[in-house]
């Protein structure tokens, strides 16, 4: 009885959020609805797109199929090299799972948004976010551009929450789908560094969660280059 009372009192309390805050689940459902609709229109896979296919190919085949390029990162080659591994049709599945990771930036946004100024803005920018014609573009070619930035936004997310472990970690996994990323983690130190002078652990935090995430990649680095730091 108590487990079917908590079940219930937790999807009352996601029923009322969602009341709550419906205007952005319409915006990112309408975003999700129309890009899969739009979905056929992307009939060329872009060279990009097409390596970091045969990067995950590479992974998951252990070098027998696909191929290798040292100087790119491997979180998004590891997602599409997961679902071809498990048998989907990587090209279709791919363009699914990057308008997904779009479309949880346009929430993210949202919540950002609403925590540091207030519900109006939040809206009016995961609105513009959704509507931008390059970021609406670009959902569906499966570059690493959309899925970084979700990452980015987890972890600016995580930092306003107090999390900062979990900030940290979520900014090495950006870092690792696209190197480019790692300005974000340096803008928040930066903040962090004349806003919150006195804060010296919870920087910490954030850069040993970023470390945690990223040593796994820069030993294999040294394992398979000799240099930890190669690509």
């Amino acid at each position: 009885i108590r487990k079917k009372q908590k079940t219930a009192a937790k999807m009352n309390a996601v029923l009322r959020h969602i009341r709550k805050n419906k205007f952005v689940y319409i915006i990112v459902l309408l975003f999700f609805i129309i890009k899969i609709w739009t979905i056929s229109n992307y009939k060329i896979v872009w060279w990009d797109s097409a390596v970091y296919i045969g990067m995950g190919k590479y992974i998951y085949s252990l070098g027998n199929a696909g191929l290798w390029e040292n100087s790119r990162p491997i979180v998004w080659p590891l997602i599409l090299g997961f679902l071809w591994k498990i048998g989907f049709d990587v090209v279709l599945f791919g363009r699914i799972a990057e308008i997904v990771f779009g479309s949880l930036c346009i929430l993210l946004t949202y919540v950002i948004g609403k925590k540091v100024f207030d519900k109006k803005t939040a809206v009016l920018a995961s609105i513009f976010l959704a509507l931008s014609p390059t970021f609406f573009f670009f959902n569906g070619i499966m570059l690493a551009e959309i899925v970084s930035t979700f990452f980015s936004l987890a972890a600016i997310y995580s930092f306003l929450n107090k999390k900062y472990l979990v900030s940290g970690i979520f900014f090495g996994m950006a870092f690792m789908t696209r190197f480019l990323q790692l300005f974000v983690l340096i803008s928040v130190l930066l903040a962090t560094m004349i806003y919150n002078k006195n804060k010296i652990k919870n920087r910490n935090k954030i850069i040993f969660g970023f470390v945690f995430a990223i040593l796994p990649y820069l030993i294999l680095n040294q394992m398979l280059y000799n240099d930890f730091l190669f690509p």
